[in-house]
């Protein structure tokens, strides 16, 4: 029961805390999953639990270490991952929820492109188109040619021609255009991709990770077709299906809008293991953490009078409580409250009468990792009288 006791009970703040830092975590999660990135955050938590645990403890050389190696992780974290962290801050930035939201095609030209993948695909011919929706991927992309011409079947089977230089490469579709063709896109670093896909479908990959591009891939050797978009790959093979889906992440249709019991449904079932997962994580770390943090509580202590000299009495004006602020960790605090504070003020040197005490810190016992902030008032007043001998 006494461990049960020193558990700290959250407040509403606490468990608004809690639940803002599980989103971001399982966010954190997603962003990252399957990447390198990953694998490096679930290193840092274990070192950060290393560290918790040491100080806690109390072990100042550890302590002492793992201080001096955050800051040379930090910046090595900075060089080796710019690129995710760069990520991470546009997907949270406010300017990418406030933008319009242009349609970068007016759709003329859908049935035609979806008509001459699938003519590619039966051709085994490979290739792999880029269309831009709002992210501007010129910054990822290497080499490549800049044309400007209209989408048309003939001129997208001769870049990917195997007779064309650049039908190794990547064309860019931007409002009705090619923009560019024989482009070289980042090759994705996620796990678990399939093995049977090449390094069409991992530029594909890379760039989705990077921007919001849709992007189509043509496999030469299965003479499938694929679509890839925020680093998911899906293969397609009825030309209707993929036409409407492709016009809907074009923002060509409206997609159907979702029910507000729906979303709330699938906000909590959708990837629920992974939410779980989080939230034990956070809630533990705030266990951890909550009965180390210092609060202030405010509390009306006794005062003790001790050493009363044996001829003189305690008179009826003697101030017999002040009032203390005191500072120190949640369970400590905790236990404090249950055994009470005693303000001790020794006796033994006055004499008869009206006497102003000062008090300070040493007038007060208090345990280990207690300490005072404000005593009110900060002097008493003591009233001593002679001790009335009975008359016989």
């Amino acid at each position: 029961m006494f461990v049960l006791d020193l558990i700290p009970a959250p407040t509403l703040r606490d468990v608004a805390d809690i639940l803002f830092l599980t989103f971001v975590t399982y966010q954190l999660y997603v962003w990252f999953r399957e990447t390198r990135a990953l694998r490096v955050l679930i290193g840092l938590l274990v070192l950060g639990a290393i560290y918790s645990l040491a100080k806690m403890w109390g072990f100042f050389l550890t302590t002492r270490v793992f201080q001096i190696l955050w800051q040379v992780l930090l910046i090595l974290l900075l060089i080796l991952f710019q690129s995710e962290i760069r990520q991470v801050l546009e997907k949270v930035s406010p300017l990418r929820f406030l933008r319009t939201r242009k349609r970068s095609f007016h759709g003329a030209f859908v049935k035609s492109l979806i008509r001459t993948v699938f003519e590619l695909a039966d051709e085994k011919t490979g290739a792999l188109i880029v269309l831009v929706r709002n992210d501007n991927p010129d910054e990822f992309i290497h080499s490549g040619h800049t044309i400007m011409a209209l989408p048309e079947s003939s001129l997208i089977k001769t870049i990917f021609s195997r007779h064309t230089p650049a039908h190794d490469g990547a064309i860019i579709l931007s409002q009705d255009y090619i923009t560019q063709m024989g482009c070289v896109l980042p090759l994705s670093e996620k796990k678990g991709i399939p093995e049977q896909y090449g390094t069409r479908h991992r530029a594909a990959v890379g760039i989705s990770e990077k921007t919001d591009a849709v992007c189509i891939v043509v496999s030469e050797e299965r003479s499938e077709v694929s679509t890839v978009t925020a680093g998911e790959i899906k293969t397609w093979e009825e030309p209707e299906h993929l036409a409407k889906q492709l016009k809907d992440w074009l923002g060509i249709t409206e997609s159907p809008s979702v029910k507000p019991k729906e979303y709330l449904k699938l906000a909590f079932v959708k990837n629920w293991g992974a939410k779980l997962g989080a939230l034990a994580m956070v809630s533990v770390a705030w266990l951890i953490l909550a009965s180390q943090q210092e609060v202030k509580i405010d509390m009306i202590a006794q005062v003790k009078h001790v050493n009363i000299p044996a001829e003189l009495i305690l008179g009826p004006h003697s101030a017999k409580s002040v009032s203390l602020t005191l500072s120190g960790s949640r369970n400590s605090i905790k236990a404090l409250k249950a055994q009470g504070v005693g303000v001790y003020v020794d006796l033994e040197r006055l004499s008869s009468g009206t006497h102003q005490i000062l008090l300070s810190a040493k007038n007060i016992d208090l345990p280990l990792g207690i300490s005072v902030n404000n005593v009110r008032p900060k002097s008493i007043r003591i009233n001593l009288e002679p001790l009335k001998k009975k008359v016989r």
